[in-house]
């Protein structure tokens, strides 16, 4: 069950507009406090707790990138149109998750650990979700596209565990039976 309210975090803070290095920390914490405010108030129904969060979606998250990296090899094979249904897939397969897993939310708290530069166009924000069933270590995963000074997310670790590689790895082995048209429409 926690894992499922981790992942809703996960998805919830995942709302930004892309941002520079140095406000990365700040912007995703106020953004965690928001979600966290939205999914507390006793006023809004679940659907509009539901919306307000997937309202707050934006354009930090890379989804070109994580359906990208997500099918490998098999991407290059792609036509231009064909990867744009996938990526449309793809983002609309986590945003239909996100909205499942709000329902989830028990006032688990949530704090915020490091910063860190992996590389000099790589930045890994962790932080610490605080349950009854224990605390868990979620840690997203930033690059700066080239040639700018913006940050978007392409993965999160959830446990030491990459959320991109998971589907990575169903892709698959989806893909040694059933054909890319078949894991289209089962997104």
């Amino acid at each position: 069950m926690l894992h499922k309210i981790v992942l809703l975090f996960l998805l919830s803070v995942m709302s930004i507009h892309a941002v520079e290095e140095a406000n990365i920390k700040k912007v995703m914490d106020a953004k965690v406090k928001k979600v966290l405010h939205i999914l507390k108030d006793p006023a809004l129904s679940q659907k509009q707790k539901e919306n307000k969060s997937i309202a707050m979606m934006g354009n930090i998250i890379d989804y070109t990138t994580m359906a990208q990296i997500s099918l490998g090899k098999r991407w290059k094979t792609l036509s231009s149109k064909e990867k744009k249904q996938f990526t449309r897939a793809f983002e609309k397969k986590i945003k239909y998750s996100y909205i499942d897993k709000l329902r989830l939310y028990n006032n688990q708290r949530v704090i915020t650990k490091d910063l860190k530069k992996l590389k000099s166009n790589r930045i890994s924000l962790e932080y610490a979700i605080i349950g009854k069933d224990g605390t868990y270590k979620v840690v997203y995963l930033f690059y700066k596209k080239s040639r700018s000074s913006q940050w978007y997310i392409y993965d999160v670790r959830l446990v030491g565990v990459s959320f991109i590689q998971t589907y990575r790895k169903q892709f698959s082995d989806f893909l040694k039976t059933k054909s890319f048209n078949q894991l289209l429409r089962s997104l």
